[in-house]
């Protein structure tokens, strides 16, 4: 048989199959070097990586994409190793060649769903990632309880219906940024699905409490939380959830039939104060009648501490996602007044004030909403 290139690739085959790895690259490359064929390429890259070089393997992966990018099995292997190197945007687009091709290929429809999930989640993964780097700042404790409070105020914010009425800014759609896509409350939904079936758990119980189930203190489940996320994020078993009506849902999940959990059955309020004669504290007026009417339903317990997680995620989603607008925060002039009202010298937060002062979570909860009234609507107290 005349030695040519075939007659040296076939020498290959034979000593791969007897897993003489190294003597197979030999014959491989002397086909190679005669005629280039993305076979033989393609046969270097298996070899070299069961040897563990994967320079040398990616460098024959390439080279046997290139020379025949139609082949499927090539074309997948080499979406793999770009999704390796970050080089998502171009991995994704050899993925949907490979299924416009044949939308039958199982392992490139899976990755390629993965890889839409990943880069439709990764702004709110690396938010929830800040989170976790400056809990102490954000949350004040490692506590998945805490941060479970913070998102829930943060979706609510995104979920708010906006009130309408003449006297208010307006908003520029333009202003409504990043975050509004963050779609927070998809992702948790779908988290919850994802850790009720890995758990087994039939009752119905958030993915919080379930986590806190299964783990000895907050700390523990703080850090299974962010276990479960990469897991859940990185393998892409999410599966989007059909659309409702999320009002109706969640009056459901919480029962709450008789409260329309975002307020919009409250009036609007005409604030003394014109700094507040903004939507933004139109919508956070809302929020705290409704956390002050069914504290159980917002928070889980009647707590100051909660209540500040929840306007604390409430008011980031707010600025976060009117990225333009200046940076809301809770009622300017409310802490200064308290401080004040309380004797304290220097300035401390609001909460820690009602914390420090009352024997329990209910006691600065009640305190805190009495003075949070009698500040807003000065002329109802007789001042």
């Amino acid at each position: 048989m005349e030695k040519d290139s075939y007659y040296y690739y076939c020498m290959g085959e034979e000593h791969r199959e007897e897993n003489e790895i190294e003597t197979a690259i030999q014959y491989y490359l002397k086909s190679a070097l005669m005629e280039e064929h993305f076979k033989t390429y393609a046969r270097l890259y298996e070899c070299y990586f069961a040897l563990h070089q994967l320079d040398l393997a990616n460098y024959f992966l390439t080279l046997s994409y290139h020379k025949n990018p139609a082949n499927e099995k090539v074309a997948f292997q080499y979406a793999m190793h770009l999704m390796q190197e970050n080089e998502t945007v171009q991995a994704k687009k050899i993925l949907a060649g490979i299924l416009k091709q044949n939308p039958a290929y199982n392992h490139a429809k899976l990755e390629f769903h993965k890889l839409n999930i990943q880069q439709k989640y990764q702004k709110l993964i690396q938010f929830l990632e800040e989170i976790r780097a400056d809990y102490r700042s954000c949350l004040g404790a490692r506590s998945l309880d805490l941060l479970a409070c913070y998102l829930f105020g943060f979706q609510m914010e995104l979920m708010q219906i906006k009130p309408s009425a003449e006297d208010l800014e307006p908003v520029e759609e333009t202003q409504i940024l990043e975050l509004c896509d963050l779609k927070i409350w998809d992702f948790l939904a779908g988290f919850q699905r994802w850790i009720e079936l890995k758990y087994a758990c039939k009752l119905t119980q958030s993915w919080s409490h379930i986590l806190c189930f299964h783990t000895d203190s907050e700390e523990e489940a703080f850090d299974l939380f962010y276990q479960e996320l990469h897991y859940f994020y990185q393998n892409g078993i999410f599966i989007e959830h059909e659309k409702t009506d999320v009002t109706a849902s969640l009056k459901t999940c919480y029962r709450a039939e008789e409260v329309h959990i975002y307020g919009q059955d409250i009036a609007l309020v005409t604030f003394q104060n014109p700094q507040y004669h903004h939507e933004f504290y139109q919508q956070l007026w809302k929020i705290l009648t409704m956390i002050k009417k069914r504290p159980l339903i917002t928070l889980g317990e009647k707590s100051l501490t909660r209540t500040h997680l929840f306007l604390r995620g409430f008011t980031d989603a707010y600025n976060k996602s009117h990225k333009e607008a200046p940076a809301y925060t809770f009622f300017p002039g409310f802490e200064k007044w308290v401080n004040q009202k309380k004797k304290l010298k220097g300035k401390r937060p609001w909460y820690k004030i009602y914390l420090f002062i009352t024997a329990t979570e209910e006691d600065a909860f009640d305190l805190f909403f009495a003075d949070l009234e009698e500040y807003l609507f000065p002329t109802l107290y007789g001042a």
